[in-house]
């Protein structure tokens, strides 16, 4: 096991990135957006992405250097067009836009396509509650599929992600969970790691359950979010696909070829509806109300969403980032093949 500093995963991270062809500026967007899922425990989304879109720059699935287009516009509406460049630039492009129409109109909504993959989805209602807004993605993945409908044994759907964030006086509110009973990140890292997989998360190519990780790669398929009554995240996922898919002209599942995200974002600015500063007092009691409930046996505290991020946050950011060997040796390969120098970590 390896450890690092945040700034150190960042400036490697940056110059990787930037040496796949990419704008400094933009590179330095994508890397910030790898290194906060580390530090937020998100390992999935973090710098274990980094081989794999260097892989996907070299086959053409990215263009580090595509310009975003908005195709369609409204006051409070927009439609935009990422044309393959990163993710996380198009999607934050579309945040900051989506909080100007709010600023101005009180709601907006945007419809984004053409999107490389984005990361953390839970980043971009963060960042627009962090300015008081409330905040909605629902976040498609096509092209590649890893999840069986319920009832099924063959992918048809991504793990297709929605977040919700609420603002609050301190740190917001966050929602951020995929339709599938796990990220399929997590499984890549316990790949990775060369560690089993918890029963219930994948089923092999025979629709069997498995331990292996390695399955899932192997034609096999992840679970729909729900257990039991995984009918319930197999619907939720379906809602996802056509919100983030069908609406913006991205495409759903293996309909379409292009691998990539499909995102709607809706933003609500609370004034529209009532005095911001009751809302906020309302969501303080609600709070506070919630975590008045008397605890099971075996539990310290009741947590709010996000608070578990926040947390590991802190503490990454006092203590450092465990990188596991298999991550960190893809990262040193990588940084071989594209000349840059892996600097002593600080």
């Amino acid at each position: 096991m390896n450890n690092y500093t945040a700034k150190f995963l960042l400036e490697l991270s940056t110059d990787l990135i930037e040496a796949m062809g990419s704008r400094r500026e933009d590179a330095h967007i994508v890397a910030h957006h790898l290194v906060e899922a580390q530090l937020a425990g998100h390992d999935s989304h973090g710098i274990v992405r980094l081989a794999q879109y260097y892989a996907h720059a070299c086959e053409g699935k990215v263009d580090p250097r595509a310009e975003i287009e908005v195709v369609r516009e409204s006051p409070t509406t927009a439609l935009l067009d990422g044309h393959y460049t990163w993710g996380q630039v198009t999607a934050m492009r579309a945040v900051e836009l989506g909080i100007s129409k709010a600023q101005e109109n009180g709601i907006a909504a945007l419809s984004l396509r053409n999107c490389y993959h984005v990361g953390r989805v839970g980043v971009y209602p963060l960042a627009a509650a962090e300015r008081g807004f409330i905040a909605q993605v629902h976040c498609n993945g096509h092209g590649v599929c890893r999840v069986a409908p319920w009832g099924g044994t063959e992918p048809r759907l991504a793990t297709n992600p929605v977040a919700i964030a609420i603002p609050t006086r301190g740190e917001p509110l966050l929602v951020d969970i995929t339709t599938s009973v796990v990220a399929e990140g997590k499984v890549r890292i316990s790949k990775n790691a060369g560690k089993e997989i918890p029963d219930g998360w994948v089923l092999d190519a025979g629709g069997k359950p498995t331990t292996n990780p390695a399955d899932l790669y192997e034609g096999g398929s992840l679970l729909p979010l729900g257990g039991r009554e995984g009918h319930k995240g197999y619907g939720l996922s379906i809602i996802v696909d056509l919100l983030g898919g069908a609406l913006s002209g991205a495409g759903c599942g293996k309909m379409t070829e292009k691998v990539g995200n499909g995102l709607f974002i809706q933003l609500t600015d609370p004034a529209c509806f009532c005095d911001p500063e009751e809302f906020l007092d309302q969501v303080e009691l609600f709070s506070e109300y919630l975590r008045s409930s008397p605890l099971k046996e075996g539990v310290e505290e009741i947590l709010l969403p996000g608070e578990p991020e926040q947390r590991t946050a802190a503490l990454r950011r006092r203590e450092g980032i465990d990188i596991d060997d298999g991550t960190w040796s893809q990262v040193v390969e990588l940084a071989g093949e594209l000349g840059v120098e892996v600097k002593e970590a600080g």
